[in-house]
């Protein structure tokens, strides 16, 4: 009989094959555990992309969370909110450890060309501890908010925004598109804003900085690169302004033609070439 057992058995390369096949299936898929996010539990029954079943197990992974995630903020937070909250700290994440990466590279680059004239060739065993860091924190946010939006029904995919699209009232989308803004690039603007600001590092607030950035105060300045930005990153970056901004929420926002105004007008989140961005912030 075709395809019997004992007709597989009897050839070894089909018998190497189903042991290899049946040997992936059961590393890529890890015994659930149980993580704590903004004072929620979650239960954790991850499937290992195919890439990552010869890795680390999750539990292991996830060792590298934040400490202070699990903290609950006072109330209950609903689980859209928390996703959210998870992706802005992975969206974060991915900046820093692009950021590591990169400089390592550069440095490793400029050091075998003084050395030897070439370009390195490097493995990700040979990570830096600054970038190994890095990249650890990253695959366990991305990990966990990929398992949070499995439980959630949605594209367990990171999305190509680093955010998920969000369930809009019809309401918000109808004022939004009466402004001819498209609300779902608004709500993605406004959440890089919103990380960039949590994140408290002035390079990645420039990355969604619209420049000329506008800045009031005593004196109305205009801020023309990431030099001037950087100059001005205690004051940009100061407890009461970042406060103001994590605790904005997008429904909440005040929209006009000049874009989204943030907390009393402290931010101001505009659209310009290459989407919404922060376009103003008021010192005073």
């Amino acid at each position: 009989m075709r395809g019997s057992l004992p007709a597989i058995i009897g050839r070894p390369g089909w018998l190497l094959a189903l042991v290899l096949a049946l040997s992936v299936v059961t590393s890529a898929h890890a015994d659930p555990f149980f993580v704590r996010v903004y004072g929620r539990t979650y239960k954790i029954d991850p499937r290992l992309p195919p890439g990552e079943a010869g890795g680390p197990k999750p539990q292991e992974i996830m060792k590298a969370l934040p400490a202070d995630l699990g903290r609950g903020p006072g109330f209950r937070p609903p689980h859209q909110e928390v996703l959210a909250e998870v992706e802005e700290r992975t969206w974060i994440a991915r900046n820093l450890l692009d950021r590591a990466s990169g400089q390592t590279s550069r440095a490793a680059r400029s050091t075998d060309r003084e050395t030897t004239g070439s370009l390195p060739r490097r493995t990700g065993q040979a990570r830096s501890p600054q970038v190994q860091e890095a990249y650890d924190r990253h695959r366990a946010l991305d990990l966990l908010a990929r398992e949070l939006r499995r439980s959630l029904d949605l594209p367990v995919r990171t999305p190509a925004t680093g955010f998920s699209r969000p369930k809009l009232s019809p309401g918000i989308e109808a004022d939004y598109r009466a402004l001819k803004f498209d609300p779902y690039e608004a709500y993605y603007g406004f959440r890089r804003v919103k990380a960039a600001f949590r994140s408290g590092d002035i390079d990645i607030l420039a990355g969604v900085t619209h420049f000329p950035l506008t800045v009031t105060g005593r004196v109305r300045r205009k801020i023309h690169d990431r030099a001037q930005l950087a100059a001005m990153k205690d004051r940009l970056l100061a407890p009461g302004i970042r406060e103001v901004v994590a605790r904005s929420t997008f429904e909440a926002l005040f929209v006009r033609d000049k874009g989204m105004m943030v907390g009393e007008g402290e931010v101001w989140i505009t659209r310009g070439p290459t989407g919404f961005g922060l376009g103003a912030v008021n010192l005073e």
